[in-house]
C-alpha cells in the first residue's frame, strides 16, 4: 500500500498533497483510494479493490466515509447498473482550510456561529432536525436564526443528490437527451446542430448548478417554512458548507491587500466595505463547467464565458452598489477628514514679476531666450500655469469643496474616483452616476502579476526583475535587444536569463540561420508566458506543501513509541516527572519543528491561493 502513496508523489503535485492530507485526517486506506482515483479518474468498488489489493468490504467502508465528507462523487451507469466513483477535491479542501474557515466565521459572526460551521466541516453535512435535536425551544430559535443568516450569506447551502454526481456524467446525460430532441434538418449543417446542442446543454447545466448553490429564488423559497410567525429552515433540510463562498472571501482579502499597497490604507478600508457589500453575489473563482472534457475548444472561449457571467451579474445588479449603500456601512472609527487633499491645498506662493525676472538665465545672445519664450507661449498665453491650482483645475480627482454640508459623501466620492482612475488598475468601475461595480476577473490577473513580480524581485534580484518586465513588453527578444532595452551588459543579461529559465519563468525559441541548423549560425529568442509560469509555480508550491506534511509525519513516526507513552493516562500532565531529560528534549524539538513546519506550510498555502484563482 505504501507503494501507491509513493506513486502519488511522482504522479502530480496535487495528487501528492491531497493524498497526504487525507492520510493525516482519515488514514492510509482512504489516502490510497484517493490516490488511485486521481490517477484513474473513475473506477468501481471492485476495480479499486483489485488495483489496491484491499478487501472490498474495507474499500466500501472507506468510500462511505469519503462520500460523507464530500471527497467522492458516484454515478450509477444506466446500462451496466454499476456504480462508479471519482474524486471530489472540495471535501479535501474543506479539511485543508478548516482552521481558517472556522476562524473567519468566528471573526465575522461570533463563536456560536463558528460552532455550527465546525460541525458541518466535521460531519460533511447536517440535517436541521438532527442538529436541533435535544435543545430547548429558545435555543432552537437562536440556532435557527444563526443558520438562516449563514444561508442568507451563502456560507452554507442545501445539499442535493446532484452534488454527488460528476459534472462530466451530467454533461453527457443532458447532451444525449437534448440531441434526441433536436432533429436533423437538411437546411442545417451538422456542425451548426452540434453547436446548438452544446449551447442548450451549457445553459441547462448552468441553471442547474446555479440553483444547486442556492442562488435561484425558487430554491431559496423552498428551504424556508413559516411556523408560529417565525421564518425557519425546513426540518428535513440537509445543508453543507459552501467552500466557494470562502474562496470569494479570500479574494476579497487579496484585493484589499493589493489596494493597500497601490493606493493607501484609508482607501483600502473603504474598498473593503465595497467588496463586503457584493461579496456573496460576486462571480465564482472556479466553474464546474471547465472540468468537462473538451468544453473549452476555442482559445478565447473561456475568457468570453467568464466575462459573460460577470456582465450578467452586473446587468442583474447583483454586484452593483451605490454611494448610499457605502455611506451606511462606514464605521465610526474610520475618520475620513483630510484623507483627500483638496485642490486649494495645493496652492503655491505665486512669484512676483521681479522674482521671475531675477530667476531667468541671461544669455550672451538673445536668440535662445526668444526661442524659449516662444516655446512656452501659445496665443499670447503662458502654457505653464503660475500656480498648482490652475494645474489641477478641471481634474475631478481633487476638485471638491470641503465646506459643503455633505462633506463625508463628497470625500467618499473622491475615494471611489481614486480607486477607479488614480493608478493603472481600475479597482472599481462607475456603471451609472452614483453606481459602481468591481471588475473581479480583471483584478484577479493583476493580483497574480503583482505577487509574481514581487516574488521574482525578492528571489532573483532587480536585474532579473527588469529583464522579466522587458520580456513582457517585447513579447519576444534576443539577448542583444534585451540588453539594449534594460541597459545591462550582455553577459549580465545572459546570466539572469539562465536563472529565469531554470525557474521555468521564460521559454527559449531556437532560430536557425541555415538549413543544416548549424550551432554556430543559430541564435535564440526568449519569451515569457504568464499562464505557464503561474502553473509551474503553483505546482511547485503544492509539492512543497506535501513534502512539509510528510516530513512532520516521518518525524512523528520515528518517535512513535515516545508519543504513545505520552498519550497514556498515567503520564499525561506528569511528563517532567516521569520522562527522561533526553525524552523531554525530543518532545520539545518535535513541538518546535512542527510549529515551524506548519507556519511555513501556511505561508506557502497563501501563495498557492493567489495562483488558484
Amino acid at each position: 500500500m505504501s507503494e501507491i502513496l509513493e506513486v502519488s508523489k511522482t504522479q502530480s503535485p496535487k495528487s501528492y498533497l491531497f493524498a497526504t492530507i487525507v492520510k493525516s485526517h482519515l488514514g492510509e486506506i482512504a489516502s490510497i483510494i484517493v490516490s488511485i482515483l486521481i490517477s484513474c479518474e473513475r473506477l468501481s468498488a471492485k476495480d479499486i479493490a483489485r488495483r489496491t489489493k484491499l478487501n472490498i468490504k474495507i474499500v466500501k467502508k472507506a468510500l462511505v466515509s469519503l462520500i460523507q465528507l464530500n471527497c467522492m462523487f458516484y454515478w450509477k451507469d444506466e446500462s451496466s447498473k454499476d456504480i462508479f466513483y471519482s474524486f471530489n477535491e472540495e471535501g479535501v479542501l474543506n479539511l485543508l482550510y478548516s482552521g481558517e474557515i472556522i476562524q473567519t466565521i468566528k471573526n465575522l459572526y461570533g463563536e456560536p456561529t463558528a460552532e455550527i460551521v465546525q460541525n458541518l466541516l466535521l460531519n460533511g453535512s447536517v440535517r436541521i432536525e438532527d442538529y436541533l435535536e435535544g435543545k430547548d425551544e429558545e435555543e432552537k430559535i437562536n440556532k435557527q436564526n444563526l443558520l438562516i443568516r449563514l444561508v442568507k450569506d451563502q456560507w452554507i447551502v442545501e445539499l442535493r443528490p446532484i452534488n454527488f454526481s460528476p459534472i462530466n456524467d451530467l454533461w453527457n446525460k443532458w447532451f444525449k437527451e437534448i440531441s434526441k430532441n433536436t432533429p436533423r434538418l437538411s437546411t442545417t449543417s451538422e456542425v451548426k446542430r452540434v453547436n446548438e446542442i452544446k449551447e442548450k446543454t451549457k445553459k441547462k447545466l448552468v441553471d442547474l448548478l446555479d440553483s444547486r448553490e442556492g442562488e435561484s429564488p425558487d430554491a431559496r423559497r423552498d428551504i424556508y417554512v413559516l411556523k408560529n410567525g417565525y421564518k425557519l429552515l425546513r426540518a428535513d433540510l440537509l445543508v453543507k458548507f459552501n467552500f466557494k463562498r470562502f474562496q470569494k472571501h479570500q479574494r476579497t482579502n487579496f484585493l484589499v491587500g493589493l489596494c493597500r499597497s497601490r493606493i493607501g490604507l484609508i482607501s483600502s478600508r473603504i474598498y473593503q466595505i465595497c467588496l463586503n457589500l457584493i461579496e456573496s453575489s460576486s462571480p465564482d473563482l472556479e466553474y464546474e463547467l471547465f472540468k468537462i472534457s473538451n468544453f473549452i475548444v476555442e482559445p478565447l472561449e473561456k475568457e468570453s464565458f467568464l466575462s459573460g457571467m460577470e456582465n450578467k451579474l452586473v446587468d442583474d445588479k447583483k454586484i452593483v452598489f451605490s454611494i448610499n449603500d457605502l455611506k451606511r456601512l462606514i464605521p465610526d472609527d474610520l475618520d475620513l477628514k483630510n484623507s483627500i487633499l483638496p485642490a486649494n491645498g495645493l496652492n503655491k506662493r505665486k512669484m512676483s514679476e521681479a522674482e521671475e525676472d531675477n530667476k531667468r538665465v541671461k544669455l550672451e545672445s538673445g536668440t535662445t531666450d526668444d526661442i524659449l519664450a516662444e516655446a512656452l507661449t501659445l496665443d499670447g498665453q503662458d502654457m505653464l500655469p503660475t500656480n498648482f491650482e490652475a494645474a489641477f483645475e478641471g481634474a475631478p480627482l481633487f476638485n471638491f469643496d470641503p465646506s459643503t454640508a455633505n462633506q463625508d459623501e463628497s470625500i467618499l466620492v473622491q475615494h471611489l474616483k481614486l480607486l477607479s482612475s488614480s493608478t493603472g488598475i481600475q479597482f472599481v468601475i462607475e456603471t451609472t452616476p452614483g453606481s459602481y461595480t468591481v471588475p473581479f476577473y480583471a483584478l484577479q490577473k493583476h493580483i497574480k502579476t503583482f505577487n509574481f513580480e514581487s516574488l521574482v524581485k525578492t528571489t532573483i534580484g532587480n536585474n532579473g526583475f527588469r529583464i522579466l518586465r522587458c520580456l513582457k513588453t517585447l513579447k519576444l527578444g534576443d539577448e542583444k535587444s534585451i540588453s539594449n532595452a534594460v541597459l545591462l551588459k550582455e553577459k549580465t543579461v545572459r546570466n539572469e536569463l539562465y536563472k529565469l529559465f531554470n525557474l521555468n519563468m521564460i521559454e527559449i525559441q531556437e532560430v536557425p540561420r541555415s538549413n543544416d541548423r548549424a550551432a554556430s549560425k543559430t541564435f535564440y529568442l526568449f519569451r515569457h508566458k504568464e499562464d505557464f509560469s503561474y502553473s509551474f509555480l503553483r505546482n511547485s508550491l503544492m509539492f512543497t506543501m506535501g513534502k512539509i506534511l510528510t516530513n512532520v509525519e516521518n518525524f512523528k513516526e520515528d518517535h512513535k513509541i515516545l508519543l504513545e507513552k505520552c498519550e497514556r493516562e498515567d503520564v499525561k500532565g506528569k511528563e517532567e516527572e516521569l520522562l527522561l531529560d533526553s525524552e523531554l528534549k525530543v518532545l520539545r524539538d518535535l513541538q518546535v519543528r512542527e510549529v515551524k513546519s506548519l507556519a511555513r506550510f501556511n505561508r506557502i498555502k497563501a501563495m498557492v491561493d493567489v495562483y488558484s484563482m
